[in-house]
């Protein structure tokens, strides 16, 4: 009997097809949406492997019954929604770092040009007949670009940042990067590249070492008329500490993906803790730089390859490792 897989998000036609066309030879693959009410035990209980989008369907509830459950995988390539207490420590979790690398690192870049022609501000005067031309626009060749959490993103994004003649600094935990670029440092030289660049671009995941990493002491460091980007997690920043520094620094521009609160329904009108509507120097969008019609099948295909190497018998690839998260 094959190994079941169960897939915890509503899979759309196209999914389903891509699903079924990689994981049929070697996995009998059940949707939780469709499972009968009665049989929801039993089923559960021979689950082995686990497709999620990003953790928040994981409820104990569920988890509970899977008596056999082995792997899990994320579609997301974060794993900060992963209810890793309620996990035991042999069950493999997996998450899909790189799967939107190009989608998330095009985005960004669109943000730091955004930001350096004061595109999204210029828009809304003109909305309001006014021609805002004293602020001149900037140009990215030339610039310092600092990438904090220097991986799959961040390679992307300096690829293109680089044949735009930017200067691009990373930062991660190696300290080694798999390009050619000025600088990569470890985090012991992080606050040389904060204090050297033009523009800071966050790619950083969300664990319990990264989170309000990005605090007031941070800030200090900046340039007065820094662009910040972030499209890791919002939680990276102090929520407080950002409002503070756009605030007291009308010259920065901040651009924002990622953040603090979310709607539980699209159509709900939700706000951050802080005013940060009101600011005119930051730029916001709905955390959306990732979700790309045009990556899906390659974000699926990424998710489901890794699903086949462990029913293979192969390592994973991209195994979290829990510890930076309980």
């Amino acid at each position: 009997m094959k190994p079941i897989v169960l897939v915890t998000f509503r899979a759309n036609e196209n999914d389903r097809k891509i699903i079924e066309e990689i994981l049929s030879d070697v996995a009998q693959i059940v949707y939780l949406k469709e499972i009968d009410k009665g049989e929801m035990d039993t089923v559960l209980s021979d689950v082995k492997v686990v497709l999620t989008g990003s953790g928040r369907d994981l409820t104990k509830e569920i988890i509970s019954k899977m008596k056999n459950l082995e792997f899990i995988q994320t579609l997301s390539a974060g794993a900060d929604n992963i209810p890793f207490q309620l996990l035991g420590e042999e069950i493999i979790v997996a998450n899909n770092a790189g799967g939107n690398a190009k989608a998330v690192a095009e985005f960004a870049l669109a943000l730091i040009l955004s930001a350096l022609k004061q595109i999204p501000r210029r828009d809304r005067y003109m909305r309001k007949g006014i021609w805002l031309r004293r602020i001149p626009h900037e140009l990215l060749s030339g610039k310092i670009v600092g990438i904090i959490g220097f991986g799959h993103i961040g390679v992307e994004l300096a690829k293109m940042l680089k044949s735009l003649g930017a200067k691009v600094y990373g930062v991660n935990r190696s300290g080694r990067s798999p390009i050619k670029i000025d600088f990569i440092g470890k985090l012991d030289s992080l606050n040389y590249v904060l204090s050297k660049s033009d523009i800071i671009v966050l790619s950083l995941p969300l664990t319990k070492h990264t989170r309000n990493f990005f605090d007031e002491s941070k800030f200090k460091l900046l340039k007065r008329n820094v662009i910040l980007v972030n499209v890791g997690r919002g939680s990276v920043i102090n929520q407080r500490d950002l409002y503070n520094f756009l605030k007291s620094n009308p010259d920065a521009i901040a651009a924002i993906d990622v953040w603090w609160r979310y709607p539980e329904r699209y159509e709900e009108q939700i706000f951050q803790d802080y005013p940060f509507h009101e600011l005119d120097n930051i730029i916001m969008t709905p955390h959306i730089a990732g979700f790309s019609p045009d990556i899906r099948e390659e974000v699926f295909k990424s998710a489901l390859l890794n699903i086949k190497r462990f029913l293979r018998g192969e390592k994973p690839r991209n195994i979290v490792n829990r510890d930076d998260y309980v």
